[in-house]
């Protein structure tokens, strides 16, 4: 399977920068022999160019309104489409094109139930679409105690991921 994933948000230290940089670096270190992941700071031409299976943005402002591949998105918190000021920017058409452009993905992935009960209010998806996968509290690869209790790792979540990408493709081949 041929993956593109949006790393724009990946240079910043904190946030969705973080979740950006931890999960890649899983995904590439569990990916089979026949997966490709791309990632590209141009998602648009690089999904035009090399004719992924998946489109993943790892943020909602990387969501494409025409995304040519069945598009992945992960929703973090849903507070900047709710924000009054927001709302009020050029009339709000700005919001309602980027709830148009999630409303199109194949699949979102949100951190945990209560952001995918908003997800379901706010953005009308069905729960089918709505994939539960937690952000590991430890960076991939990083070394635990033996002591440690076991813990939602990003190998995990990467694993899940990579799930999540064989569902958009085969949803996208329909």
């Amino acid at each position: 399977m041929k993956v593109a994933f949006d790393s724009r948000a990946a240079t910043d230290p904190n946030g969705v920068g973080r979740y950006s940089r931890c999960l890649l670096q899983a995904l590439r270190e569990t990916a089979a022999e026949s997966d490709e992941l791309t990632d590209t700071d141009r998602p648009a031409a690089s999904v035009r160019s090399r004719n992924p299976d998946v489109f993943h943005s790892p943020w909602i402002a990387g969501a494409m309104l025409h995304s040519p591949c069945p598009m992945v998105v992960t929703i973090h918190s849903l507070a900047a489409l709710k924000r009054r000021s927001e709302q009020l920017r050029s009339g709000g058409l700005h919001l309602r094109l980027r709830r148009l452009a999630l409303q199109r993905a194949t699949h979102v992935i949100v951190p945990s139930e209560l952001v995918a009960d908003e997800v379901l209010t706010e953005l009308g998806l069905t729960r089918e679409r709505v994939i539960v996968i937690p952000a590991a509290c430890e960076p991939a690869g990083a070394d635990r105690p033996a002591s440690a209790p076991p813990a939602w790792t990003w190998h995990d979540a990467a694993r899940r991921t990579w799930d999540v990408y064989a569902g958009a493709a085969a949803a996208g081949a329909q």
